[in-house]
């Protein structure tokens, strides 16, 4: 990280110079073709580079960059004031385009403008009333405020999911990268997982939870942190297809019919048919959709949809925090368990439900999480 670390300081050197003295200054176009080296470097490895602000911190390319100096924290205020909280680098772009980035950032009345090579945006997240500025000083004891949080910005996204307009990703990725931030703290897991207030409200409360336990597991295996943002991703999404489902039979209080079972058990086909039109999802995404409810043994549901391939090892962690959470909240047919309670039938569908080795490392975990 610490080339990426230079890039930065070395344009928020080019943008402070530009803004002291002129656009036309010397000094701009030395400080910006050493920014334009370094980035060039960079996309040598990859096809972009890219920046998100959360709060009061810099993520390059999914990852929480630590000590950028007086510099890196300029340039964060520096794209706040110009409104955006995420800047990709795409690789072909040219010195021109990176000269012209500079100056645009660095004029305080100019809107920000189109590049071929160079994407900007705001992610357009609302935090029902948590301020996101104060997430990342959140102790343990405050996370129930945080995972508040979460569960508004879920319910953001999700109301804004119909078959005619486009999905949030950005919105998406903000939740995620959260969520990445506080397991590098080392939070409890347990305190990172939000109550269900009120059944209408269980669906976004659910997803929330969902992501975090899958992202959970997924971290303490050790997965790279592309598959990991891709995992958050398709956990908070697993059960889109829901929204595509009556409303009165997914909030009935009572036992379900047969006729309304078969109305839910397509869920997991309609999660996965919407989520494989949209641009931009992970492909992972629509794969969990339609697995997330298929067990390891080959049997569960969609039938349609199971023929007889593997199920997918990022849907088994899916399934295993889903059965998780399901089962510790409170619905309007049944009282929540116990998380012991809830470990104990998971071990029962050891090899049946669920992957033995996921279980097995899921399990501890939680016994590690509950002894704290």
């Amino acid at each position: 990280m610490e080339k990426m670390k230079l890039f930065l300081s070395t344009l928020m050197s080019a943008i402070s110079t530009c803004t002291l003295y002129s656009k036309e200054h010397a000094s701009v176009d030395e400080l910006t073709q050493k920014a334009f080296s370094l980035l060039g470097e960079m996309l040598q490895q990859s096809d972009s580079v890219e920046l998100m602000i959360v709060g009061d911190d810099l993520i390059a390319n999914k990852t929480p960059l630590r000590d950028v100096g007086m510099q890196g924290v300029n340039l964060v205020k520096r794209f706040k004031k110009k409104g955006l909280s995420r800047v990709d680098f795409i690789k072909g772009i040219t010195f021109s385009e990176l000269r012209l980035f500079v100056t645009n950032i660095s004029a305080v009345s100019e809107d920000i403008r189109t590049y071929a090579h160079i994407k900007t945006g705001v992610v357009d997240v609302r935090t029902g009333g948590l301020k996101i500025d104060a997430d990342f000083a959140l102790d343990l004891e405050s996370l129930s405020g945080f995972t508040s949080g979460q569960v508004g910005m879920v319910k953001d996204v999700y109301q804004g999911i119909t078959p005619f307009k486009k999905l949030n990703i950005a919105g998406l990725e903000e939740i995620v990268v959260h969520f990445i931030i506080t397991f590098r703290r080392e939070a409890n897991i347990l305190k990172l997982i939000s109550p269900v207030k009120s059944f209408s409200e269980y669906t976004y409360t659910h997803a929330t939870n969902v992501a975090v336990l899958s992202m959970f597991q997924a971290e303490v295996l050790g997965v790279r942190e592309d598959i990991l943002r891709d995992i958050g991703i398709a956990a908070l999404l697993h059960d889109v297809g829901k929204l595509f489902i009556s409303k009165e039979v997914l909030e009935k209080k009572d036992a379900l019919n047969q006729k309304e079972w078969d109305e839910i058990r397509m869920h997991p086909i309609y999660g996965a048919q919407y989520l494989a039109k949209l641009e931009g999802i992970p492909h992972l995404a629509s794969i969990v959709a339609i697995e997330h409810h298929r067990r390891f043994d080959g049997k569960g549901y969609p039938k349609s949809a199971l023929n007889n391939k593997t199920q997918h090892l990022c849907s088994q962690t899916v399934a295993i925090a889903d059965f998780f959470d399901a089962l510790r909240s409170r619905r309007p047919y049944r009282r929540a368990l116990e998380i012991k309670e809830v470990l104990s039938l998971m071990k029962r569908e050891t090899g049946g439900a669920f992957n033995p080795v996921l279980v097995d490392n899921f399990i501890r975990a939680m016994h590690s999480a509950l002894s704290e």
